[in-house]
């Protein structure tokens, strides 16, 4: 996915309501990456 793309991706997301930070965590999934945890505050 080029920075272009990630952008419009984010874009649409604001578009449709989503916070930044679920608009981040959805494309970091899409992208198979994950938020580094020190287990003290995983939302899991």
């Amino acid at each position: 996915m080029t920075n272009e793309e990630m952008q419009r991706y984010l874009i649409k997301e604001a578009q449709r309501g989503s916070s930044e930070i679920e608009a981040y965590r959805n494309l970091m999934e899409i992208l198979g990456i994950e938020f580094p945890s020190d287990g003290e505050n995983d939302t899991k």
